[in-house]
């Protein structure tokens, strides 16, 4: 009888301890996740008030220095407002919309480049959906025109006529085709409405 009330205790005394346990570790815890969202809250206080170099920041200058870029391309179909530079560069792509340097800015066919994948500003990445017909927006510090496509398929990479200058306002978007490193998407569109500045 005696053996018996001694398990039961002994069995009581580890189900309190285990509870107990339990309890300081679930507190613990939870005192830990309070000092970190203080610990985060704080820093932010800081930082906001200060001008560290931040992840964001070294990750996010690209948006933040073209964000207010007159040299433009919108495309509301694919909800694509993105800033242009001259010239078609990995370090100009990387960045934004490339020109080609050798064709037109404003009259006569004016020929753009994009990333449509694997980078981080992909920005022609959903111009395949694009259809005979859609919008397209171009704006310099000349003006505005806005386009309608009149033909979208595969070029070849070598195949350079899509540069060519044009008597009519045209303007070309190249980007390169999924799986298919010899091939080019291209997107050929009228000028239909022209704004001056």
């Amino acid at each position: 009888m005696s053996n018996f009330s001694k398990r039961k205790g002994i069995i009581i005394s580890l189900i309190i301890s285990i509870v107990i346990w339990m309890s300081l570790y679930f507190i613990l815890s939870q005192f830990r996740e309070n000092s970190k969202k203080e610990v985060n809250s704080s820093f932010i206080l800081k930082t906001s008030q200060t001008t560290p170099i931040t992840k964001i920041e070294i990750e996010e200058p690209i948006m933040n220095q073209y964000k207010n870029h007159e040299w433009r391309i919108l495309i509301p179909k694919i909800h694509l407002d993105a800033p242009i530079l001259e010239g078609t560069g990995q370090e100009i792509l990387h960045r934004a919309v490339g020109h080609f340097e050798t064709t037109s800015k404003w009259n006569g066919n004016v020929v753009l480049a994009a990333h449509n994948r694997g980078y981080k500003y992909n920005y022609f990445q959903e111009i395949k959906r694009l259809a005979v017909e859609d919008t397209i927006v171009y704006q310099t510090e000349q003006g505005t025109r806005t386009y309608s496509v009149i033909w979208k398929g595969k070029i070849q990479e070598t195949d350079f006529s899509p540069l060519e200058n044009t008597k009519e306002n045209q303007l070309t978007l190249i980007t390169c085709v999924e799986n298919m490193p010899a091939y080019r998407m291209c997107v050929k569109a009228q000028q239909i409405e022209t704004n001056l500045e």
